[in-house]
């Protein structure tokens, strides 16, 4: 039994299998304590997680078991390009099997590749280390005392810090497995001559994530900068190669960069800039503070890099600085990258090169899991080379942990790094310099044992990690809660629009949501939609909602603040609520299902409207209080009056609560002065609340239809005493706003993903305005003719039109997909005729 059990652990395959098999159980046994759904009611959604990748998710499942289209998708906002959506959040391939998923169970599919993809990291870490160290004999057979200190590096890299804090970050995941297999095919490449590995790593790491695969491309510099100056000669070949090979890798993701860059040319990133003037964010001290166990994960917008990757590695750096039998021209590099890591997690140029000429709004040091690649390599090979270290470099690197932990201890504020971390850290770090003091002077028995607990140590301190940072979990049921009633509500609003068709009329409408989950609950419950939160969002039109008082911002548009008329005009003809209570002038109750209701708005336009030149002209939403620009739309379509007026009223404001009396009836609106509260609940002589999120984003609230004396009471979580302005809005203007616009509406006859085809009849010369965001992609066919396409208000798609009548159609395709596709082919091609002429080559 004991020569069979030997035997076994001689076997190649059973390394690779706990190299991923550890860290997938582990994660497994971590979810299962924590009561991740099917071992409990909670789930690993987090941040964006929760925002965009879930409902993301949704939406790819829906068009690859429907057939829809993959180039454009109308749930995804006004209508967003989907190759780009796909290229950003939905690229890796394990993302094809969604297509086998339950639509229940999509949550628990992006946690169990989410378990895949940390598992993939210590399996391709163990891959790196098992041939750049050679910790494999001649005979195939595996050197144990190299071979489980792997095991642990390979660990420590799958649940580094990094993971620990983005694993929920599932559309980086492919990219930072990949990272190590990437490294080993650019050590194959300059060292053997072998460069299938790195391209094709390389090639697919770039068309899984482009974002995490430029910092990538950016690392490589820098490695093969270390390779270069390490290697004795065909210096300039290995140039060369490093150059064609990198050309050809990044020319096969072009099918998606293209498409890619191109999206993002309507986004605010685009505006970016080279910082004019150097900052420092943090000092040195408090950065290596975030190398500490159990350091508390960072994900806000102060910069702070999640640098875990094991008590045991830090030491083992330190080490192999004084380590004899490493040479000075191997160290220097390695170290020198290090340092250029460390400025640039702290520095605001680098900071800004590192992440691709942008700076993030938060999820600060994307980079740093590289770091944290070249801390486990060094650690890795001082650990192999110990005995060039003395007694003496133990207790020096010993006391210079000690005292930057000690320095950290009293600069670091808590919320970064707890005092038990770096109690635990201090721990961690006696024992370590114990053992391996032990493992310099004692018996070869002492020795294997010392050795053995070190690693069971270094195991714990990993996991305590992973289990203590990772993983975040909330309640799976209250994010799926109202999944399947809002299936039977919008399968009554689909009825319910198709009995307001006329014969051969397909209508377009899109729906709302009081109580959102999120800005992507399009995708999430599957209809479209006037709300948006991605890095995708067409800054314009988020420009367009904040000119009419609605909520936008650098990476989102939402419908919150929508007036009547702005309403019409993006189609939004149904709301879904769990207010029973909202019926008014606006709205009325269609249909109900446990608690949740849906109405249909009084005003609601076609895809299509026409508006004069005179008007468009004379409205000009750029200039003024947003408050103006409601009523100037409102003048420019023939109304007489505003459309909305500010009014006095009786108000009284304390801590948490402001009291509203109103003195005539109508619907109301409101804005405040300031709120630092992020929610407001507002109510009607008691009544039933309705709850708006992020008011902090300046926004109009829709306060409901009041009688003279009713009580308003708007609360905040805050205790904030907070002031508003009331608005009154005036009926009569929006139905005279309402009709101009209506009266010269287009007839949809064809509606799919990427073609609209429809009618009109014009009255009077004008604009054809569509609710449909003003992007390259879209061409536009006036009676069968190409037409020019124009923007309304630098927003939305236009197109002029001369009296009389006239048949459109709009076809889509996705900007720089085709001569993407065409490079990505011939990028393939020429790697496959270089690999066919060296073989040739090498055969002769």
């Amino acid at each position: 039994m004991k020569q069979q059990f030997k035997d076994l652990w001689k076997k190649n395959w059973i390394w690779s299998a706990c190299a991923f098999g550890v860290p997938f159980v582990v994660s497994v046994i971590i979810c299962a304590v924590a009561g991740i759904y099917p071992f409990g009611e909670n789930c690993i959604l987090h941040i964006d997680m929760y925002h965009q990748y879930c409902p993301y998710f949704m939406e790819f499942r829906e068009k690859l078991t429907t057939g829809g289209s993959l180039f454009y998708s109308w749930n995804i906002g006004l209508g967003s390009d989907f190759i780009a959506t796909y290229a950003y959040y939905l690229a890796s391939p394990l993302n094809g099997l969604l297509i086998l998923c339950p639509k229940g169970l999509v949550i628990e599919f992006m946690t169990f590749i989410t378990w895949i993809k940390i598992s993939l990291c210590g399996l391709f870490f163990f891959w790196l280390l098992e041939e750049k160290f050679q910790i494999k004999r001649i005979n195939g057979t595996y050197k144990i005392s190299a071979t489980v200190p792997a095991l642990v590096f390979s660990l420590a890299y799958a649940f580094s810090g990094f993971v620990a804090t983005y694993s929920w970050n599932v559309m980086w995941m492919d990219s930072i497995a990949l990272a190590p297999l990437i490294v080993l095919g650019l050590e194959r490449l300059v060292k053997k001559n072998r460069p299938a590995l790195y391209y094709v790593t390389l090639a697919l790491s770039i068309l899984c994530n482009y974002y995490i695969s430029l910092i990538i491309c950016i690392f490589l510099v820098l490695y093969f900068g270390i390779l270069f100056l390490e290697q004795k000669s065909g210096k300039i070949k290995a140039c060369i190669r490093f150059a064609w090979y990198s050309l050809l890798a990044g020319g096969t993701g072009a099918i998606l960069l293209i498409p890619e860059a191109l999206a993002l040319g309507y986004t605010a990133s685009a505006n970016d800039g080279f910082p004019t003037t150097m900052k420092w964010y943090f000092g040195l001290v408090e950065e290596l503070s975030r190398l500490c166990v159990a350091a508390i994960p960072y994900n806000g917008a102060e910069h702070w890099p999640n640098l875990y990757c094991g008590v045991f590695c830090v030491f083992l750096v330190v080490l192999y600085c004084f380590n004899t039998h490493i040479r000075w021209t191997q160290k220097v590099p390695r170290v020198a990258v290090l340092s250029l890591f460390l400025l640039g997690f702290s520095n605001n140029v680098l900071d800004y090169i590192w992440h691709g000429l942008h700076f993030p709004n938060s999820l600060p040091g994307r980079q740093s899991f590289l770091f944290i690649l070249v801390m486990l390599l060094m650690g890795y090979e001082a650990y192999c080379k110990r005995k060039g270290n003395k007694i003496w470099h133990i207790v020096a690197a010993l006391v210079l942990c000690v005292a930057v932990l000690v320095a950290g201890s009293f600069m670091v504020s808590e919320e970064l790094v707890e005092t038990i971390s770096f109690l635990l850290t201090g721990l961690f770090l006696v024992a370590y310099a114990l053992c391996f003091v032990v493992m310099q002077i004692g018996t070869k028995q002492m020795r294997h044992m010392v050795q053995g607990f070190a690693i069971g140590l270094a195991i714990g301190e990993i996991i305590l990690n992973m289990a203590s940072t990772g993983f975040y979990s909330l309640n799976r049921t209250a994010y799926l809660q109202k999944m399947e009633d809002y299936e039977v509500l919008l399968a009554l609003a689909e009825r319910d629009a198709k009995l307001d068709a006329e014969s051969g009329e397909v209508v377009f409408y899109r729906v709302e949501d009081y109580e959102r989950k999120t800005k992507n609950d399009d995708c999430l419950y599957g209809y479209p939609s006037g709300t948006l939160f991605s890095s995708l969002t067409n800054i314009e039109v988020s420009h367009f909602y904040q000119s009419v008082y609605m909520e936008g911002g650098k990476n989102y548009y939402c419908y919150n603040g929508a007036t009547p008329v702005v309403s019409s005009m993006l189609s939004v003809k149904y709301m879904l609520s769990d207010n029973p209570e909202g019926e008014n002038a606006l709205r009325c109750i269609i249909g109900a299902s446990d608690g949740y209701y849906l109405y249909e708005n009084k005003y609601c336009l076609p895809l299509g409207f026409m508006m004069s030149e005179e008007a468009i002209a004379s409205w000009d939403n750029t200039k003024g209080e947003k408050i103006n620009q409601i009523n100037a739309l409102g003048y420019a379509l023939g109304a007489t009056r505003h459309i909305v007026n500010p009014i006095d009223v009786e108000m009284t404001i304390a801590e948490g609560i402001t009291t509203i009396t109103v003195p005539e009836d109508g619907i109301y609106y409101a804005n405040h002065s300031g709120c630092t509260a992020d929610n407001l609940t507002i109510s009607i002589n008691g009544g039933a609340g309705t709850r708006y999120n992020k008011t902090g984003h300046k926004y109009l609230f829709e306060l409901g239809e009041c009688k003279a004396g009713d009580e308003i009471t708007i609360t905040n979580g805050k205790e904030s005493s907070v002031s508003f302005t009331l608005y009154r809005l005036n009926l009569q203007a929006v139905d005279a706003a309402y009709d101009t616009l209506s009266e010269q509406t287009m007839v949809t006859e064809t509606f799919t993903d990427t073609t609209i085809k429809g009618s009109i009849e014009v009255k009077e010369a004008g604009r054809l305005v569509f609710s449909i965001p003003y992007e390259n992609g879209w061409t536009i066919y006036v009676d069968g003719k190409e037409s020019e396409s124009l923007d309304f208000k630098d927003a939305f798609l236009s197109v002029y039109l001369k009296e009389g009548t006239h048949t459109i159609e709009l076809k889509y395709m996705t900007p720089g997909f085709e001569i993407g596709a065409i490079i990505s082919g011939v990028a393939i091609g020429l790697f496959v005729l270089t690999m066919w002429v060296r073989k040739r080559r090498q055969s002769e």
